[in-house]
């Protein structure tokens, strides 16, 4: 399965659930926090102080965020897994994080939402690395996943009832041994392997 822009944006986004917590995390408002949001009569009237200095900015990029995190999961469990392949090696190879953490360094070097040019500045920036990852086919590997138990693994395998001998990297949640036979599907240039190998 291919993934279009607009899904593997939406994949790219998610991974970046936890920033977009650090960026909420660094606009709350501890004077007002530390004075209190609400008091029983700010409730009933509506009228409470929010804890945020920019809250529109810091709620929409955090529901965002997670919306994409939570598709992005739907999508890696939907993908269909009809083909078997055997496993002739295998090599677990971890998550490329330079790409992925220095936008986590860029949102600690004052970044404000109240900055706009800093702020624009940065979602070019985070265009520009989706671009890369998206044209190199590694958008749906980074390190959010393998908090969720994924793993990835550069792999040869053949197609059960072929000879040839192919080479490729595999997404999955159990450990993938050579001699194995496992139930495969795609997202774009990644195998996609979920559960353990058929008979297990």
């Amino acid at each position: 399965m291919q993934l279009w822009k607009t899904s593997a944006a939406i994949v790219y986004l998610g991974s970046y659930l936890p920033l977009s917590a650090i960026l909420m995390a660094q606009d709350v408002d501890f004077d007002i926090a530390d004075r209190g949001i609400c008091s029983y009569h700010d409730i009933t009237a509506w009228n409470c102080a929010s804890p945020f200095k920019h809250p529109a900015a810091s709620i929409i990029v955090l529901v965002a965020c997670s919306l994409c995190f939570l598709a992005c999961l739907a999508a890696l469990r939907f993908v269909p897994t009809k083909h078997r392949v055997t496993i002739i090696e295998s090599k677990h190879i971890p998550a490329d994080l330079i790409n992925y953490v220095i936008p986590y360094i860029v949102s600690f070097v004052s970044l404000d939402y109240a900055d706009k040019g800093k702020f624009l500045g940065f979602m070019i920036f985070l265009g520009w690395i989706f671009w890369i990852t998206f044209k190199s086919g590694q958008i749906v590997m980074n390190p959010l996943l393998a908090a969720m138990g994924w793993k990835l693994f550069e792999v040869k395998f053949s197609f059960v009832g072929s000879s040839n001998v192919l080479t490729g990297r595999i997404l999955s949640t159990t450990d993938i041994v050579p001699s194995g036979t496992y139930l495969q599907g795609s997202l774009q240039d990644v195998m996609i392997v979920k559960g353990s190998p058929p008979g297990d």
